[in-house]
């Protein structure tokens, strides 16, 4: 695979915000704020499924704090599962490449990117790539009914297996989930990489 292609699909990784990868950490928080804002344009004030809207825009800084941020009350038992298993679900079909799973429960009425493209970058990444996922401390930070936001710390490895070129990011990730008549979906994601990073080559 040449450089080129391999930087084609980070930069796709992390346009679709599944991995950030070939962009700085100050490029990205950048990027975020330009996503926040663009959400703003094309999220309505009264839309029910964003809850408050205005939440959105302030998303970047929720990343960046979240981690202190402890689970959310109140979550009726029935609905955390649920969004539990939507988050497993987002996460594991991922990791094994399951590109039906993966998309079953992706929105088809995303707020900050789109459909069409994750689904395109997902099976360019499938095709092309080795890429794994893990997560830690899981939490559902903010539960309003129909939108729900999830905090994970996530660790996300990429390998070319042509080259042996392999990349590592991590970072903070909170995973905005809407409720669906078929179910949670993710619906946004705001992703603000770990600094000091390198690309690193076996």
């Amino acid at each position: 695979m040449s450089k080129q292609h391999w930087k084609k699909i980070m930069l796709g990784i992390g346009m679709s915000t599944l991995l950030l990868g070939a962009c700085g950490a100050d490029e990205e928080k950048k990027e975020d704020k330009e996503t926040a804002k663009k959400t703003e344009e094309v999220s309505p004030k009264d839309d029910p499924a964003t809850d408050e809207a205005a939440s959105l825009t302030q998303m970047t800084q929720i990343v960046e704090d979240a981690s202190e941020l402890k689970e959310a009350e109140g979550i009726p038992a029935e609905e955390k599962s649920a969004i539990d298993a939507a988050f497993n679900q987002y996460i594991n079909a991922f990791n094994e490449e399951d590109f039906e799973s993966y998309m079953s429960v992706i929105s088809k009425t995303p707020v900050n990117f789109k459909y069409e493209d994750e689904e395109r970058y997902v099976k360019q990444i499938f095709d092309s790539v080795d890429s794994k996922r893990t997560v830690d401390n899981v939490k559902i930070i903010n539960y309003a009914g129909k939108k729900a936001d999830v905090y994970a710390e996530i660790k996300a490895t990429t390998k070319d297996p042509n080259s042996d070129k392999e990349v590592t990011r991590s970072g903070k990730q909170v995973t905005v989930f809407h409720k669906k008549e078929d179910g949670w979906k993710v619906a946004a994601i705001f992703f603000l990489a770990s600094e000091g990073e390198e690309e690193a080559t076996e």
